[in-house]
């Protein structure tokens, strides 16, 4: 393969900077509690109405499952970072060090969920959903669902009137080496700080390489209050496997 196609295969869902790096050398200048230390401190799971106490008094809600389970049903304001990706990566890209976090896992995967973090410098969790989804199922009125569209129904969006804004959350030289044509590219890493630039009503798509990404970004503009938002499923290369055009930028 071609150099710029290896770059782009290694360095697909990875954010431009790994912000959480220079937090993490603060951390090893001070004594902080060991690893398994942290975890026996962390994995004892509130109860859904003390969860709901933390997230209302600011800590952060993150659900590790896979999109499209994500999708299907979540917990309202929480994040989808899934353990079967870039998970560590993002979570400390994403996330404030400085707030607790909370985190939805498919039963079983808690421990792997907590661990990850904790290798990071993340020893703030404040504790997990036991069971998953199930306690949820006492409390309807705190689901809600995501939107996701096929590339073939996109394609067939963005030729009505008027089409849905298109916004490509990959890395600038992603963008620039092929993307659909007219979106706006502003990288996940920098998302939550360019929220602004974006129209606030107006219907938006959000694709990435695979849908990893685009999970993430729009499940944080739904927190922030942005509802019509639509997540394109397998992101650009199930656009491009449906034949479908794309535009690029000569570097």
């Amino acid at each position: 393969m071609s150099r710029e196609r290896f770059i782009d295969i290694v360095t697909a869902d990875q954010p431009d900077t790994l912000a959480y790096f220079t937090y993490d050398a603060v951390l090893n200048a001070r004594e902080r509690p060991t690893l398994e230390q942290a975890l026996e401190r962390e994995l004892a799971p509130p109860t859904l109405a003390r969860l709901r106490e933390l997230v209302d008094a600011g800590a952060q809600l993150v659900d590790t499952r896979d999109p499209p389970g994500f999708a299907g049903a979540h917990m309202r304001g929480a994040v989808n970072i899934g353990l079967d990706g870039s998970y560590a990566t993002w979570c400390g890209t994403i996330l404030d060090h400085e707030r607790p976090v909370v985190l939805i896992a498919e039963p079983g995967r808690e421990v792997e969920a907590t661990t990850r973090l904790g290798r990071i410098g993340f020893d703030n969790i404040a504790g997990y959903l036991a069971g998953g989804m199930q306690p949820l199922d006492r409390a309807p009125e705190l689901i809600e669902r995501a939107r996701r569209v096929s590339a073939a129904t996109l394609g067939e969006l963005l030729a009505s009137a008027p089409p849905p804004l298109m916004l490509d959350v990959r890395t600038k030289r992603e963008w620039r080496l092929g993307r659909i044509d007219g979106a706006v590219n502003i990288p996940l890493s920098r998302l939550a700080h360019e929220l602004a630039r974006l129209p606030n009503a107006w219907p938006l798509v959000v694709y990435c390489a695979t849908g990893y990404r685009s999970a993430i970004a729009s499940s944080l503009m739904r927190r922030a209050g942005r509802r019509a938002v639509t997540d394109l499923v397998g992101g650009i290369r199930a656009w491009e496997s449906a034949g479908l055009p794309t535009a690029s930028t000569d570097l």
